[in-house]
């Protein structure tokens, strides 16, 4: 349900973009009002100009999420939480369930905790708080609403209350809720996520700088009417 989601999301997008396509055509036309061969082409680029900037963008937003998990590009067609802890390991976590969270380890099958709502870093130390929103508490893990996770032995001990929480780590808590918390980040990661920016924003620029800088030369032109009546377009 959730790729269908996004395909629908696609879908009207690319209709947007169609539509936005369709007045750039006519808006041309409009500005040139003349039949040269020149004339046309210019109005069929400008046409075909906002459906094909929307492609690529959704193009590159789907090599994105793909890759996202081996060269840390940005995942921003599902927006899947996956940030860096201490000694190997990541919280993971759903865009849709990001109450249910998860403490885990590359090549490890074991889950080191699970059920992550919130969570704060200090050294080793993972500490946070357990939600049971999508899973019903069992009768073992009554009492358990706060965590201590040690990435250097993959130990967990549990507390009833913060207090107790803040007891054992000798710390103010300031728990940070899955969807927002960053962990750092590999400097393979951000030099991925800022040529990823750069991908985005820079060809589709600088083909439009391109077309307007063709469009005003033929406005110039001698031939063109606007030319001719002195309105020094």
């Amino acid at each position: 349900m959730e790729i269908i989601g996004r395909l629908v999301i696609m879908a009207v997008l690319m209709s947007a973009a169609c539509i936005a396509g369709a007045l750039c055509f006519l808006t041309v036309c409009l500005l040139l009002r003349f039949k040269e061969k020149r004339g046309w082409g210019a109005c069929l680029i400008a046409g075909l100009f906002p459906p094909a900037t929307m492609a690529y963008w959704l193009g590159c937003l789907i090599v994105s999420s793909m890759l996202s998990g081996v060269i840390g590009t940005p995942d921003l067609l599902f927006g899947d939480i996956r940030e860096a802890l201490p000694n190997g390991y990541t919280l993971e976590a759903l865009d849709k369930m990001p109450e249910a969270g998860s403490i885990v380890k590359a090549g490890d099958q074991r889950t080191g905790v699970a059920f992550v709502r919130s969570i704060q870093v200090k050294g080793p130390y993972v500490f946070g708080s357990y939600d049971y929103t999508y899973f019903p508490r069992t009768p073992e893990e009554i009492g358990k609403d706060y965590f201590l996770f040690d990435t250097r032995t993959g130990e967990t001990t549990n507390f009833k209350t913060e207090d107790q929480l803040a007891s054992a780590v000798k710390e103010t808590i300031h728990l940070t809720p899955t969807e927002y918390f960053r962990g750092p980040k590999r400097a393979g990661q951000r030099l991925s996520t800022r040529v990823f920016a750069f991908l985005i924003v820079a060809p589709p620029l600088a083909i439009g700088f391109w077309l307007l800088s063709r469009l005003i030369t033929l406005l110039r032109s001698p031939q063109h009417p606007l030319a001719v009546d002195g309105l020094g377009l």
